[in-house]
């Protein structure tokens, strides 16, 4: 397989092989942010992420076979680069960010990418399918810190600025083993 690289650009990086417009209803609509596909040292695909008013305080991109993960606003995005089809994910607040099982000491088979927003955890396989959305985790971010064969433990931001409530989940399906509920003031 080739090596491919993903990355934010900058407005001027235009000269892609090819280039797609996703979440938007006409090609004449504004862009908020590019990303870069890079296949074999080639500048293969760039896509146009379609400008929203929304909040877009982070950003994270990630390569898993040929799907692109880009979160980005309130929005994740799930492209695959040889076909362009996209999956979007509308996020519960704000996206925040992505984790791979390279992030971690666990290769385990449960799931491949996490994706975290204001409030929630999604996990997906290798080929880009949701396996499984775990809610109200916390109201301003959530994190994971680790994950091994018996769960995943993160913190989710119940009390802004730093009231950060952790908790543990099945890595399998997501469902709770402690924690991940508001706490009680």
């Amino acid at each position: 397989m080739l090596a491919m690289k993903i990355s934010f650009l900058d407005s001027d990086a235009l000269a892609f092989e090819k280039s797609l417009l996703v979440d938007s209803s006409t090609s004449s609509d504004a862009i908020s942010a590019r990303v870069g596909v890079v296949v074999g040292g080639r500048d293969f695909l760039r896509i146009d992420l379609a400008e929203t008013f929304e909040y877009t305080c982070f950003q994270a991109v990630r390569m898993l076979g040929n799907k692109a993960f880009i979160g980005f606003g309130e929005r994740l995005f799930v492209v695959d680069i040889i076909t362009e089809h996209v999956v979007l994910y509308k996020m519960a607040g704000y996206f925040c960010d992505l984790f791979d099982t390279e992030d971690f000491e666990y290769a385990g088979s449960d799931f491949s990418i996490l994706a975290s927003s204001a409030s929630e955890l999604l996990a997906f396989d290798q080929d880009g399918t949701l396996l499984w959305k775990t809610e109200e985790l916390g109201i301003d971010g959530v994190i994971v810190h680790k994950v091994s064969s018996t769960g995943i433990e993160g913190d989710g931001e119940w009390d802004p600025s730093g009231g950060w409530e952790p908790f543990v989940l099945s890595s399998r399906t997501g469902e709770r083993i402690s924690g991940g509920i508001a706490p009680k003031w």
